[in-house]
């Protein structure tokens, strides 16, 4: 459980950066001209924090359920991206508040 939350915290500091901050605003207008599908992905916080919920159980196979391993993989980045998926909300109200 304890590398589980964890990966969630990378992947909220992942999906955070990459959809809000200023650093990568030139790519996510580039990715929105070119695929309007991968623009998006990657400027909603919450969508992206799933496929990076997805590579990194991928590489680290953390299990959280006694199950079929694909299954168990599967369901193990679900509740990593919705773990990132409050970490992330919670970043963004604290850089709201601050302004930034």
């Amino acid at each position: 459980m304890e590398t589980v939350f964890y990966l969630s915290l990378v992947t909220a500091s992942i999906s955070f950066t990459i959809t809000e901050m200023k650093l990568f605003l030139l790519f996510r207008q580039w990715a929105k001209e070119r695929n309007s599908f991968l623009g998006e992905l990657i400027s909603c916080g919450y969508c992206f924090g799933h496929w990076v919920a997805f590579a990194l159980v991928a590489v680290y196979r953390p299990k959280l359920f006694d199950a079929w391993s694909l299954l168990d993989y599967f369901l193990t980045a679900l509740v990593i991206a919705w773990l990132a998926g409050l970490q992330w909300a919670v970043l963004c109200l604290l850089m709201e508040k601050t302004g930034k």
